[in-house]
This record gives structure tokens, C-alpha cells and sequence, in this order.
């Protein structure tokens, strides 16, 4: 008998923490409204597009083989595909601008 009360006692506090873990998801979609949440997914589309070698060089402005020589010389950390080749985002290609102009 005690034991049930327990358990029920338990499951009406679980419950109560249930509603008011949904409670606070709730107020936090209110919080986030529609631009915000444009905002967030054209930066998730910007972290899928991939740039490789020569068209990040091109967009930095400098020659493919000086963006290679970067990269074997360890300034510069590409991420890879499924070939091995390396392929830049534009967060990556706006990292390697800022730390270019910090050398001039």
C-alpha cells in the first residue's frame, strides 16, 4: 500500500516536470520569431555550400598554388571530401581572409 502511494506520488511529480519542460519549449519558440529562424537556416544553407581549391583561391584573390603552398605549410586547415580533395566553406574562406589581412 505504501508503495503504491509512493509511485503514484512519483509519477504525478514526473508528470508536473513533463508539462513544464513543454512549458518552457513553448516560451522559447515565442522568443525565437520567423526572421530569426530565417536567419538560422540560411546559415546552416551557407555551411553546406563547399568551395574547392580553385574556386577559393579565386574568390581570396590569389593563385591556386599559393592557397596549396598555404595548406602544405600547415597556415591554412581545409576540411576534406569523400576523395580526399580539400573543399572550403564560406565561414572557412572568411577565416583565411580575416587572418590574411592580420600578415599585411
Amino acid at each position: 500500500m505504501a508503495l503504491e502511494i509512493i509511485f503514484e506520488a512519483d509519477q504525478k511529480y514526473f508528470e508536473y516536470l513533463w508539462n513544464k519542460k513543454r512549458q518552457e519549449q513553448k516560451e522559447v519558440e515565442q522568443i525565437i520569431d520567423q526572421p530569426d529562424k530565417k536567419i538560422i537556416r540560411r546559415a546552416e544553407k551557407r555551411e553546406v555550400k563547399r568551395y574547392n581549391l580553385s574556386q577559393t583561391a579565386k574568390i581570396i584573390r590569389i593563385s591556386r598554388q599559393g592557397l596549396y603552398y598555404w595548406i602544405t605549410k600547415g597556415l591554412v586547415k581545409p576540411r576534406r571530401d569523400y576523395r580526399n580533395y580539400p573543399v572550403f566553406t564560406v565561414f572557412d574562406i572568411e577565416k583565411i581572409i580575416k587572418w590574411r589581412n592580420t600578415i599585411k
